[in-house]
């Protein structure tokens, strides 16, 4: 049994493989700027050109031979796809935490795994027993959140008639707009289509991006999402079809200032077990303040997961912004006024690292208990997951 997956997602289709587990996916795209047909990257109108492979020609991998998209071993390296990051630890999600480089030129080639220590050597002779890994540090930001399916996804008999749609990028400034439009208009046709072919959509998983250009604003809930969407409309394919949603950089900024530093607030947003809440997407319980008819776009912490056992399936949505500090709501221009009200950028990339570590913490927890044939994990950056 296998699952058709619909991918309208410019941000993380080069993650695909990476990203989605699955006996068999049957892919089809859709969007205004770069989409994927069967495995083959087409550029839009809107896009920009793809990056090659090779590792002189990504800033992050400059100094390493070779391919690196993905390198010779298989591994997707994480500096193909962020421009002017450097070598240092500090700068990757797997390496937080540690200090040194972990991207070098040691005598193998790169090595991502061994951020400050020595260079790779060789293995110890058969009877000697390597000491026991250390299990790496868990994050001090706890990720409260109810599991299961709490929303009551129906799932139909047939597992390969179910479906769920990935969409990225999706929100605009000033929406609704023209391209947000034309992609809402492919979503509802090919959902048409699909349920007069007897598929039932389950949810539209949001890989972030969700509101621009720096956080949501209390009117885009209806400008950006229900209006051209449909998603409040019952005469439209996607009435009350959740959203399971993860932010991007541009879902935090001056317009959601405390989104990214929740205990600066005078008066948080809401308090769970200790833990202040600020951001503007999340569900109800963390933002008291979310419109009421909101309840299906689904946000109940940065990490969480989310359980369809009838379908064997499993969601993980993992914050992974900590990445792209500098580029929280967009540039300078979308975040000064945030990080100021926050205590300033280290302030930030403080939070953000422990929200990153929960989110690996989460990750190792689910490859522990998981029991679905089918996991599903979304974030915001190619080659991150």
């Amino acid at each position: 049994s296998s699952f058709e997956v619909a991918i309208l997602d410019p941000a993380c289709t080069c993650a695909l493989p990476s990203c989605i587990m699955g006996p068999r996916a049957s892919v089809a795209l859709a969007a205004c700027s770069t989409v994927m047909f069967g495995g083959a990257l087409v550029q839009g109108a809107n896009s920009s050109d793809a990056r090659p492979a090779m590792c002189e020609a990504n800033p992050g991998c400059r100094g390493l031979g070779g391919d690196c998209c993905p390198a010779p071993d298989g591994n997707m390296l994480n500096c193909c796809f962020e421009p002017g990051r450097t070598a240092a630890c500090s700068d990757w999600l797997g390496c937080v935490g540690l200090s040194g480089e972990c991207c070098s030129d040691a005598p193998g080639g790169p090595w991502l795994a061994c951020c400050g220590e020595e260079a790779p050597t060789e293995q110890p002779p058969h009877d000697i027993v390597p000491p026991t890994e250390v299990p790496p540090p868990k994050s001090p930001y706890t990720n409260n959140y109810e599991g299961g399916n709490p929303l009551g996804i129906q799932v139909v008999v047939s597992r390969s008639s179910n479906y769920f749609i990935i969409l990225g990028d999706w929100g605009k400034a000033g929406s609704p707009g023209v391209c947000q439009r034309a992609v809402a208009e492919m979503m509802n046709d090919y959902i048409r289509g699909q349920k007069a072919s007897g598929k039932n959509l389950l949810f539209v998983a949001s890989v972030g991006d969700n509101f621009y250009w720096s956080g949501i604003t209390p009117g885009a809930w209806e400008t950006s999402w229900a209006e051209p969407y449909g998603t409040n409309h019952p005469d439209s394919p996607l009435f009350n079809v959740p959203w399971l949603a993860v932010l991007g950089n541009h879902d935090y900024g001056n317009s959601d200032a405390y989104a990214f530093c929740p205990s600066a607030q005078g008066v948080p947003l809401a308090s769970v077990a200790g833990q202040s809440y600020g951001h503007g997407q999340f569900n109800a319980d963390k933002n008291p303040e979310r419109p009421a008819n909101t309840r299906h776009y689904w946000m109940p912490d940065y990490n969480y997961h989310y359980e369809i056992p009838e379908a064997s399936l499993e969601v993980i949505a993992i914050d992974t912004n900590y990445l792209d500090i500098h580029n929280l709501g967009g540039d300078a221009r979308g975040n000064a006024v945030a990080f100021n009200m926050c205590g300033g950028i280290d302030s930030v990339r403080s939070f953000m690292s422990d929200v990153a570590m929960a989110g690996q913490d989460l990750l190792r927890e689910r490859a522990r208990l998981g029991t679905a044939k089918t996991v599903l994990i979304i974030q915001h950056y190619p080659g991150a997951c």
